[in-house]
Formats: C-alpha cells, sequence, structure tokens
C-alpha cells in the first residue's frame, strides 16, 4: 500500500516536472521567435533607409567612399535578414543589386556633386533631408565600430561639401529660372542665397571664389537687363 502511494506520488511529481520542462521549453522558443522577430524587424527597417539613402545620394554623384560604406553596410544587413528568415524570396535579387551598385562607385573623387542641382526649394528640402540621414546612418555605423574615426570623419566632411554643393548650385539654377521668366526680384534672392552657403565652411577656395565670380557676372546682367527695361517703360511712357 506504501508502496503503491509512493510510486503515484512518483509518477505525478515526473508528470508535474514534465509539464514544467515543456512549458519552460515553449516560452523560450517563444521568447527566441520574438527575439527573432524584432531584430529582422529592426534590421529591415535600417535596411530600408540605408536603401533609400544609398540611393538618392548616388543619383548625386556623391563621393564614391561614401556610397560604397553605404552600400557596405547595406549587404550585410541583407545577409543577417537571409541568415535570419533563410526562405525570403527576394533577398537574393537584392544583395545582387546591392552588390552592382557597390561596384559602380569609384572612391576618391574630388569633384563629387559639383553639378548636382535640383529646381524647386521642395527638391532641395528633400535633398538635404537625405544627406541629413545619411550622417546619422554614419554616426550609428561609427558607434557600432562598422567604421574607424577616420571613415567617419572623411565620410562627414564629403557630406557636408555636398549639401552646400548642391544648396550653391540649386540656388543658382533656379536663379538662372528666375531670369528667363523675367523675375529679377527672385533672381537676386537666389544669388544672395547662393552667397550666403558660400560663406559656410566646407567647399574649396577655389571653387568659392569661381562661383562667386559668376554670381558677380550674373547679377551685372539680371540688373542690366532690369535697366534696360525700365529705360523702355519710361520711353514708352513718354510717348
Amino acid at each position: 500500500m506504501v508502496a503503491s502511494y509512493f510510486l503515484s506520488t512518483l509518477f505525478l511529481l515526473c508528470l508535474m516536472l514534465a509539464g514544467l520542462f515543456m512549458a519552460q521549453q515553449a516560452s523560450q522558443r517563444q521568447g527566441q521567435h520574438v527575439s527573432r522577430l524584432s531584430r529582422l524587424s529592426a534590421l529591415e527597417s535600417r535596411r530600408s533607409q540605408v536603401h533609400q539613402t544609398a540611393r538618392a545620394l548616388q543619383q548625386m554623384d556623391t563621393d564614391g567612399e561614401v556610397l560604397a560604406l553605404l552600400y557596405g553596410s547595406l549587404l550585410d544587413d541583407l545577409h543577417m535578414i537571409k541568415t535570419l528568415d533563410p526562405v525570403r524570396a527576394d533577398l537574393e535579387k537584392q544583395i545582387k543589386e546591392a552588390e552592382t551598385a557597390s561596384k559602380q562607385t569609384s572612391s576618391g573623387n574630388a569633384k563629387a556633386g559639383s553639378s548636382a542641382a535640383v529646381a524647386t526649394e521642395e527638391e532641395l528640402t528633400m535633398t538635404q533631408r537625405h544627406i541629413q540621414r545619411a550622417m546619422k546612418i554614419f554616426v550609428s555605423m561609427y558607434k557600432s565600430d562598422k567604421i574607424s574615426a577616420s571613415q567617419y570623419q572623411s565620410c562627414r566632411d564629403k557630406l557636408r561639401m555636398l549639401g552646400l554643393r548642391v544648396a550653391v548650385n540649386s540656388c543658382l539654377l533656379m536663379a538662372q529660372r528666375a531670369v528667363d521668366s523675367e523675375d529679377a526680384v527672385k533672381a537676386m534672392s537666389c544669388f544672395r542665397r547662393a552667397e550666403s552657403f558660400l560663406s559656410m565652411k566646407g567647399l574649396p577656395g577655389a571653387e568659392i571664389a569661381e562661383k562667386r565670380s559668376y554670381i558677380k557676372a550674373e547679377r551685372e546682367k539680371v540688373i542690366s537687363l532690369s535697366e534696360a527695361g525700365r529705360g523702355l517703360l519710361l520711353m514708352a511712357a513718354q510717348e
């Protein structure tokens, strides 16, 4: 009787322990699954941000070192996503596209972005937003030891230079369009804005001097045309 009671108790205890063990295993697997999904979500968010930023900067003729590091980070994230989610079908295509884009970047382009410009204020705001986002990406890469201090400093300086170049070039483009539309007031405003960007640190001295000379010449043309226009109006009024 005692032996039967003991065996029954032992059996029930074993069942309870087995149940606790299975529950613990299930909880652990669930925790691992949630952790995996959370990591995938973070990686996918960063992949999307880096991809959009790299594509936008590539259209501005950005320096090759900046693009190479961005596409390198993108490839790292894609390979990590593939490891965590091996059944995902679209990753191979994205990896090949990123590898192709990375190979197309050429480092050491000292005049990167020299002709990059946009035609509207909205486009300029969006362009500057992409550049600021790229700076934040490099800060994150530096903090996570993906790039060295010298690489971070170099990319930060090149992005700052790119931002100034695009801003100046865009102001000059908008000024030219204003001249074509015979809007002298807007043209003069765009010239002044371009000069304010040129007063900031970041562009080579020779480039600043070249653009200031261009602005001076174009401003004189606008003034000359405006004076001629006023003269014609006065002549018409006298008649």
